[in-house]
């Protein structure tokens, strides 16, 4: 059995804090598969049924241990490529977040950093959300689990900022952002998204046009140059572009195109190694 399926929440509260679900499974116990996942403004917990875990500098191994209690493992935000390695079967669930969307959820607690010991859910939840491969279950069954740990958190300043800093036709200065739309300093800013998104606001603009012209690439306007592409994501020239996204992939844009593979029906990116 093979499956990777995204699928996105049913419930409209957490529709507006969750971009998509996932269900990665393969009982084939000789498998091993290396990929990459790139730089994104999403954060990410998965859910991984039987495995043991150990993360070096931008590197997640995994290995197949039916033994092996259940783990979850948090995923921030990423401004630098994230090698995975799996060994043997998988039976793996991911929530994927919209920026602030975890705050909802963490009930004042704060996740600075990549931390693969932390408890999302109960032990008993997650044996429930592995009990079924239904999509549709799956589904309803994490929505209520996230909907019974829902515990909003506002903050007036992140949420117009993250507005502005998305909004790509508005090229307006992090200064300006924070002096004359928010009316508090940089610096504040600064320590309210390291609070709350572990990111610099400058850092996370810039993976926000790198997705964006990464999604316009890779959907409708697939067929045109960098260059055009370049102008519509509020790059300066195409050489900012490349410059861009060597900073953020470790490579060209054409050989990210070119090696990167879209896996589901979302915006789940990987370059896998042979």
């Amino acid at each position: 059995m093979r499956i990777f399926e995204t699928f996105k929440p049913n419930s409209e509260l957490v529709k507006k804090y969750v971009s998509y679900y996932y269900l990665h499974i393969t009982d084939d116990h000789n498998e091993k598969n290396e990929y990459t996942c790139y730089p994104h403004y999403n954060n990410t917990i998965s859910f991984y049924r039987s495995h043991r875990f150990k993360y070096q500098q931008d590197h997640s191994i995994l290995e197949f241990d039916i033994k092996s209690k259940p783990i979850q493992i948090y995923t921030p935000i990423r401004e630098r490529p994230l090698k995975v390695t799996q060994t043997g079967a998988v039976y793996k669930i991911a929530i994927v977040f919209i920026p602030f969307g975890i705050n909802q959820f963490l009930n004042g607690s704060s996740l600075l950093a990549f931390d693969s010991a932390f408890s999302f859910f109960g032990e008993e939840e997650i044996e429930q959300l592995f009990e079924t491969v239904n999509i549709e279950k799956l589904v309803t069954l994490i929505d209520h689990l996230l909907i019974k740990k829902y515990a909003k958190v506002e903050n007036l300043y992140i949420e117009k900022a993250l507005d502005l800093l998305g909004d790509n036709v508005n090229d307006i200065s992090i200064d300006l952002i924070a002096e004359n739309k928010l009316g508090i300093s940089r610096k504040h800013l600064n320590r309210l998204f390291r609070k709350y998104l572990n990111i610099s606001p400058q850092k996370y603009r810039s993976i926000v046009r790198f997705r964006e012209l990464m999604s316009n690439k890779l959907s409708s306007n697939s067929d045109q140059n960098l260059s055009d592409l370049s102008h519509q994501a509020n790059y300066t020239d195409q050489s900012h572009f490349i410059k861009a996204c060597k900073l953020l992939t470790d490579v060209t844009p054409a050989r990210f195109f070119n090696d990167g593979k879209i896996i589901g029906n979302e915006d789940t990116f990987w370059k896998f190694h042979s």
